[in-house]
C-alpha cells in the first residue's frame, strides 16, 4: 500500500476515535414540572431533567418582578424548592432557570399557580399585646397579629372569674384597638383575647390592668407639647418638618397641611390610625425658607371624643445657612451680657468675669457696679433695645403678663428659658406687641428680632411679608 494511501486511513480512524470520545453534549430538556402541598403559607415546587444540572427559581406575585429567590448549587436530575411566605388568595408567577456543567443555560418562560385553595394548620401569632391607657375604670386595649385575624374579648374581676362579659370585634384585621368601659372602680381585671383566622386556627392571650376611679365623662379631649411652633430648630430643616405632640387621652391622629391656611390640600395619619398618646410624624419633601401652615386633628378617643388644633405653622430653613437668631444674641461666657453688649461695653465676651474681682460681669452691671475695675459704673447703660433696666418688680409683673396673654392664644406650647428672657425683653424693652410675640411663637421666630426695637423691626423688609400677621 502506498504511503499516502496509508496516511489518509489513519488519519480517518483517528478522526473517528475522536469523534466518539468528545461527543457533544445533548440540550437540556426539563419535564414533569408540578406545584404540590400549598399549605401554611409554603408550596412544593417539583421538576425533572435530562441530565445533571443546577438550578435556581425566582418567584412573586408580578411576573415582572420576581423580586424572591431560591437556588441549588448541586448538580442533579431529580429536582425540588420550597417556595415560603405565600399569601392566601393570591396569583403568584415564577421561573426556573437551569445550568449544565458544560455551561449551557436553559431559562424557561414564567409560569404561575394560585393560592386560592391553599390550606391552613398553623395558628396565628400575636406580635403584640397591650393595656394603651388605663383612664379611670375604662380601658384602652391593642393587639396586633401577624396575619389577619377575627378577634374576641372576654374579661372578669379578680375573683370573679366565673362572672366574664364577652365582646366580639368584628372583621378581618392584623391591628385591632379597643374600649372597655364601665368596669368596677379601683380593681384588678383579667382580660383575654382569643384571634381567630379564617381556617379557624386560634390562639389567645391575657393582659391584666388596675382599674382607678370612675371615668368622668365630662374629661375634654386634649393636646400639649405641640412641636414645632418655636425654639426647636432641631425639628425643622430645609427640606423637612417633626411633627409632635401629646394628649391626655389615647387616640388616633392626622395632620393636614399646606402653603395657605385656608389650603391645607395634604394628608397625613401620625402613628399608622394606632391609639396612641405620644404622637409624632415626619413629612418629607418641603421647600426651602417658606411658611407651612398646618392643623392637627386627633379622634377615636375613649367615649368617641375628638378635638384639633388649627391654625399652626413652621417655616423651613434656608437652604444654606438655616439660621433663625443673630449671632449677636449669644452669650459665650454665660454672665447674662450678650456677646454684642459686652463688645459694646468693652468687656470680655469670652471672660465672665473681666476684672477678676470675683463679681461676674452681668451681676455688676445690673446692680450698677463696674465690671471693668473699682467702684460705681457711671457711664450710661443701654440694657435691651438701647434702654437702661428697669424696676425688677415692673419687669415681672409684665413678664406675668406677657405669660397669661400667650398661654390664652396658645396654651399647649413649651417656651424654653433663654426664649422665654428674649420674648420678656422684647416686650419690655422693644415695646413688641402681644401680636407679634405670638405670631414668633408659631412662624418660629420670625417677627421678633432680640436686638431691634418693634418701631424699628416692623419697616425692616425682612420683617414685612410677616406683618399681615400683626395686629397693630
Amino acid at each position: 500500500m502506498k504511503n499516502w494511501l496509508k496516511t489518509i486511513l489513519i488519519t480517518i480512524l483517528l478522526l473517528n476515535s475522536f469523534a466518539y470520545g468528545f461527543e457533544a453534549s445533548a440540550q437540556i430538556s426539563i419535564y414533569n414540572i408540578q406545584i404540590e402541598n400549598i399549605k401554611d403559607s409554603n408550596a412544593i415546587l417539583k421538576w425533572r431533567t435530562n441530565e445533571d444540572v443546577k438550578s435556581e427559581i425566582r418567584y412573586g406575585l408580578d411576573a415582572k418582578n420576581l423580586d424572591t429567590k431560591w437556588s441549588n448549587n448541586v448538580y442533579k436530575k431529580s429536582h425540588e424548592a420550597s417556595l415560603y411566605g405565600l399569601e392566601e388568595d393570591k396569583d403568584y408567577f415564577y421561573q426556573i432557570t437551569l445550568y449544565s456543567r458544560s455551561g449551557e443555560k436553559l431559562e424557561l418562560y414564567p409560569r404561575s399557580f394560585s393560592t386560592d385553595n391553599m390550606e391552613d394548620t398553623r395558628a396565628p401569632n400575636f406580635i403584640d399585646t397591650k393595656v394603651v391607657q388605663t383612664v379611670g375604670n375604662t380601658v384602652a386595649i391593642a393587639w396586633e397579629a401577624n396575619e389577619k385575624v377575627y378577634s374576641e374579648i372576654q374579661y372578669y374581676k379578680e375573683g370573679y372569674g366565673d362572672n366574664r362579659s364577652t365582646k366580639k370585634v368584628s372583621g378581618y384585621k392584623t391591628y385591632n384597638q379597643y374600649f372597655i368601659y364601665d368596669l368596677s372602680p379601683n380593681s384588678q381585671y383579667y382580660i383575654k383575647i382569643t384571634i381567630r383566622d379564617k381556617a379557624g386556627n386560634k390562639k389567645s392571650d391575657t393582659v391584666s390592668v388596675n382599674t382607678a376611679n370612675k371615668f368622668d365623662k365630662n374629661i375634654a379631649l386634649e393636646l400639649r407639647n405641640i412641636e414645632p411652633l418655636a425654639f426647636n430648630t432641631s425639628l425643622v430643616s430645609n427640606n423637612q418638618a417633626i411633627i409632635k405632640f401629646q394628649s391626655n387621652l389615647a387616640a388616633k391622629a392626622y395632620i393636614k397641611y399646606g402653603l395657605a391656611p385656608n389650603k391645607l390640600n395634604k394628608k397625613i395619619y401620625i402613628n399608622d390610625q394606632k391609639l396612641s398618646t405620644n404622637y409624632q410624624v415626619t413629612i418629607d419633601g418641603l421647600e426651602a425658607n417658606t411658611i407651612y401652615y398646618y392643623n392637627i386633628y386627633v379622634d377615636g378617643a375613649v367615649y368617641n371624643k375628638k378635638t384639633s388644633v388649627e391654625g399652626l405653622s413652621f417655616v423651613t430653613k434656608a437652604s444654606v445657612l438655616g439660621v433663625k437668631e443673630s449671632a449677636e444674641n449669644l452669650d459665650s461666657d454665660y454672665d447674662q451680657l450678650s456677646n454684642a453688649l459686652e463688645m459694646t461695653l468693652g468687656t470680655n465676651p469670652y471672660n465672665a468675669d473681666s476684672d477678676n474681682d470675683g463679681y461676674r460681669d452681668g451681676i455688676e452691671v445690673m446692680n450698677g457696679y463696674n465690671p471693668l475695675g473699682f467702684g460705681k459704673w457711671y457711664k450710661k447703660i443701654d440694657f435691651f433695645y438701647g434702654k437702661p433696666r428697669l424696676d425688677l418688680e415692673y419687669e415681672q409683673n409684665k413678664a406675668t403678663e406677657l405669660k397669661k396673654a400667650i398661654s390664652k392664644k396658645l396654651p399647649y406650647v413649651y417656651i424654653n428659658a433663654n426664649t422665654w428672657n428674649m420674648l420678656v425683653n422684647a416686650y419690655v424693652y422693644g415695646n413688641y406687641p402681644i401680636d407679634a410675640i405670638i405670631m414668633y411663637v408659631k412662624l418660629d421666630g420670625k417677627t421678633v428680632h432680640p436686638d431691634i426695637a418693634w418701631n424699628t423691626w416692623k419697616d425692616n423688609p425682612d420683617y414685612t411679608k410677616y406683618a399681615k400677621y400683626i395686629k397693630n
